[in-house]
């Protein structure tokens, strides 16, 4: 509480539009990452201003913020960028959020849960160790899983674990998430988009941009 020492924060929205349309490849899309309240910024309208821009999805954490995104008007896609917890599922699915899956447990609850085909994200776990499907040479078996238990592959995605710093390290998981997606190929799976790159791979590394980018940090001007 803070009765004796107002404080505020002023948001400059012009800037984030700016830093959007800056950060975009020609020809790829962008996804937003708003997580965590927009790093701070205030989520619904750092996710508007950027759909205002260049951005045509939305990426969050959690079930719950994907929930007042949607609250507040957002319609674009939402992705979450974490399974969707047990319980969520119905919910989350009924406002139209587009889960990640990576665990055995996690796409049971999806699929049961699923009246349709539901368009869903599988993350590899390429060398970043937080969450996703390890090791990566499991994608082409657990893309089939996923097909049947009546889902749609919509992307296979990864997330670097330090491209402002590792080159090396960055390439390596590149190649695995593209091993992974030609395996997949060769069975016959085929995802419609496929990603990796970050904020720092956004702006280093044009190889990684792929189908989609999908910066956070810089949205909000760091470098």
């Amino acid at each position: 509480m803070r009765r004796f020492r107002p404080t505020w924060v002023e948001v400059d929205l012009a800037a984030v539009r700016h830093n959007v349309r800056l950060l975009k490849p020609d020809r790829v899309e962008l996804l937003a990452v708003v997580k965590a309240d927009g790093y701070g910024h205030g989520d619904a309208p750092v996710a508007r201003a950027a759909l205002e821009a260049a951005a045509s999805r939305i990426g969050v954490a959690l079930v719950e913020e994907g929930l007042g995104l949607r609250e507040h008007g957002i319609e674009a896609p939402i992705l979450v960028l974490s399974e969707f917890p047990a319980g969520a599922e119905k919910e989350a699915l009924a406002a139209g959020l587009t889960p990640t899956v990576y665990t055995p447990d996690g796409l049971e609850r999806l699929a049961a849960a699923s009246d349709d085909a539901v368009a869903v994200h599988l993350k590899l776990d390429t060398g970043m160790h937080r969450v996703g499907l390890w090791p990566p040479e499991e994608a082409p078996a657990f893309a089939r899983r996923i097909l049947e238990a009546g889902l749609r592959l919509e992307g296979l995605w990864t997330h670097f674990a330090a491209s402002e710093a590792d080159e090396a390290g960055t390439r390596d998981q590149l190649a695995k998430l593209l091993a992974a997606r030609d395996a997949m190929t060769g069975d016959g799976i085929e995802p419609a988009m496929l990603h990796a790159a970050n904020s720092a791979a956004t702006i280093l590394y044009p190889d990684t941009h792929l189908d989609l980018v999908r910066p956070g940090a810089a949205i909000y001007g760091i470098d």
